[in-house]
């Protein structure tokens, strides 16, 4: 079984079959494992080596195995060092290599007993019959010699895990104010982390030590501990495993003095400042939403089943961040912006992201395209929604709420990672290796099974998301789906990766909006421009009847399409318009003007006289397209311009009289139609 980190493997010790854990040591490190089968030999040997190494320039330090006696680790360290494995050895680790065969021939003891290695137990760890060793010498004196060697620690993990203690005597002596508001722990702030494992000041704000005090950053450290960690014993051991500079008043006056003083009183105010916490709900999202949404996720994993192993997990990353706009917007309607899903996903190609959209429009949800306006395209984008849930007793509520995860983590993580955590969040409870194997998607049918590169990339990329704090690994080698503490170095990585994002998205920007008055543009916009005025004058060289027909042509044409049709077809001839330089306001007034007060009328009472025919489910279509349509292209409402300053009836009585007579004029004489019947 692996687990990601030291602090997660320490806290399974004793849990089920773990009983040790086992590690790797970083660059410039090494450890001999001294196994002899004679004791006394072995501790012989011990101080030989070490005096060896200590000649070389190595850092050393010893400590008994914890098996046999005689049994020992001597740990050494130096920057030049690089472990390889024998046939490769060079450098440092050939010279130490060539030392132990000499030695173990001069003592004439097997050179399998003087094993040279890169991979022990921690000294925090106890072997596995039970024991606990402790090494040699003055611990603090190594510690403060290993940093001149090794300045610079491989990855940063300022929360390192709180040794146990005896249970008699405890840490302390003084009573614990109780935590009653503590119900949801979160990770520790980047800058008080910072403090801890450097004692760095600088990025505390408020709390930067003044005039040599050193209150104020004990202070604010306090009351972050006390609403990140909540637990006194566990804060005064990162207090106590921090830097030497950090937290030195209350490391000065001990561990009764801090929690009197300091914790206890940061717990009173931060009682008083939230007293109905515990109390209060948990802000949540509307049921409808969460039901919705919920169903959704289970006709995308549906959906994730239809396509290739390889192109599920963008399809899973795209599919999942829309949902969850859902749930924080509290609307089954959200924007989707493809460079905004570039700068969330970590997905880099917009290509992928539009293949991704195109699968979810129809199976997931409707992809709304007609909502984006070239005239606003600052503004507008495409759209998602998915369909309300009718029935959402059957759909099982999350059993673990999604932690934040901070912008750009995708990025910098396996690309299995996200939908390994995904179903680690809809899991009931923990999955081994091979079940999230094939939960996950990573094989291509439900009934496949896990082959050995699956299983590896399963461990890589659920160890990624243990160092993020995304999920844990228990007794058993099982994951699930958890909050934890994640590294400095993590968030730093993700930082990192947005920002290479966000530039590069803010640039496609520019040029995008660049583009938009560029030399080319201006061309293409007078090219469209010129064209329209030679259809304009094509169309004004039409005869009456001509141009009648033609309108009566493509009137019945557009008719006989549907509601959705008409929308589209509408929103392309506007967007064509405007592409040509015509504002779509200009036009429709322009088209209004042109209507005498009579052909208005006409066709009012013609849309009236279709809209009532139409059904109930039909009319709030057609009403939510024109709507959709007036407010994208900036149309006024029906209701409030009917006709641009004028009136359906004539202006005036000599208007009137002059409307009268051209009507009666057109009318046949009397008896003129007979006279040609009978003719």
């Amino acid at each position: 079984m692996t687990v990601p980190s030291l602090h997660q493997g320490l806290a399974l010790i004793g849990k089920g079959r773990v009983t040790a854990i086992f590690g790797r040591l970083r660059a410039g490190a090494g450890v001999i494992d001294l196994d002899t089968k004679n004791a006394n030999m072995g501790e012989y040997l011990a101080p030989e080596i070490a005096d060896w190494l200590r000649r070389r320039g190595c850092w050393v330090l010893e400590r008994p195995s914890g098996g046999a006696p005689g049994r020992s680790h001597i740990f050494f360290a130096r920057a030049d060092f690089r472990y390889a494995s024998a046939e490769h050895r060079s450098g440092v680790a050939l010279e130490i290599s060539k030392y132990l065969d000499a030695l173990a021939a001069d003592v004439n003891i097997d050179r399998t007993e003087l094993d040279l290695r890169d991979s022990v137990r921690p000294l925090s760890s106890p072997h596995r019959w039970g024991t606990v060793t402790r090494p040699r010498g003055d611990l603090r004196d190594a510690l403060r010699n290993l940093k001149k060697i090794l300045p610079d620690a491989p990855a940063l993990q300022p929360l390192r895990s709180p040794k146990k203690r005896a249970a008699a005597g405890g840490v302390w002596s003084g009573a614990v104010t109780p935590l009653e508001l503590q119900r949801y722990k979160r990770e520790i702030a980047p800058q008080w982390r910072r403090y801890l494992a450097t004692g760095n000041t600088s990025a505390l704000g408020s709390y930067k030590p003044t005039r040599g005090d050193r209150s104020l950053p004990e202070l604010g450290l306090t009351r972050e501990l006390v609403w990140a960690v909540g637990d006194p014993k566990i804060a005064w051991s990162l207090i106590r495993e921090s830097h030497p500079t950090a937290m030195q008043k209350a490391k000065h006056q001990r561990p009764d003095w801090w929690l009197k003083y300091v914790w206890n009183r940061c717990v009173e105010d931060a009682r008083a400042f939230s007293p109905t916490a515990e109390s209060s709900p948990r802000p949540h999202t509307a049921p409808g939403v969460a039901a919705a949404v919920q169903a959704a996720r289970v006709r995308l994993e549906d959906l994730m089943w239809t396509q290739s192993a390889r192109s599920r997990a963008s399809l899973l990353l795209v599919g999942h961040h829309l949902l969850d706009r859902m749930l924080t917007a509290g609307s089954l309607r959200v924007p989707c912006p493809e460079r905004d899903l570039v700068k969330s996903t970590g997905l880099g190609d917009r290509k992928t992201i539009r293949a991704a959209l195109r699968l979810l429009d129809g199976s997931v949800g409707s992809l709304h395209t007609d909502c984006f306006s070239p005239l606003k395209p600052d503004s507008t984008s495409f759209e998602f929604e998915v369909a309300p849930s009718e029935d959402c007793s059957e759909i099982p509520p999350l059993s673990f709420h999604p932690p934040h995860a901070p912008r750009g983590l995708w990025a910098t993580l396996p690309r299995a990672a996200h939908g390994l955590w995904r179903t680690l969040l809809s899991s009931e409870g923990p999955l081994s290796p091979s079940d999230l194997v094939v939960k996950a998607g990573l094989v291509e049918t439900r009934a496949a099974a896990p082959t050995r590169s699956h299983l590896a990339a399963v461990k890589k990329a659920a160890t990624a998301l243990a160092h993020a704090g995304l999920a844990r690994v228990d007794e058993e080698g099982r994951w699930f789906a958890a909050t934890g503490p994640r590294s400095i170095r993590v968030e730093e990585r993700a930082a990192q990766a947005y920002a290479v994002l966000d530039a590069r998205v803010e640039a496609e920007r520019v040029a995008y909006r660049e583009s938009m008055s560029s030399s080319w543009s201006l061309d293409r916009a007078r090219a469209l421009k010129a064209q329209k005025e030679m259809e304009a004058a094509w169309w004004a060289g039409l005869s009456d009847s001509e141009r009648a027909a033609r309108r009566d042509q493509w009137r019945n044409a557009f008719d006989e399409l549907s509601i959705t049709e008409q929308a589209t077809r509408k929103a392309r001839l506007a967007a064509a318009r405007a592409n040509a330089g015509v504002e779509e306001l200009e036009h429709y007034r322009s088209w209004l003007e042109s209507l005498t007060p009579d052909e208005f009328a006409r066709r009012s009472n013609d849309r009236k006289a279709r809209f009532k025919m139409l059904s109930q489910s039909e009319r709030g279509l057609a009403v939510a397209s024109w709507a959709r349509h007036r407010a994208v292209f900036g149309l006024p409402s029906a209701t409030t311009t009917p006709i641009d300053g004028r009136s359906v009836l004539p202006n005036g009585p000599d208007e009137r009289d002059r409307i009268f007579l051209e009507r009666q004029l057109s009318l046949p004489l009397s008896g003129e139609g007979t006279d040609r019947a009978v003719s």
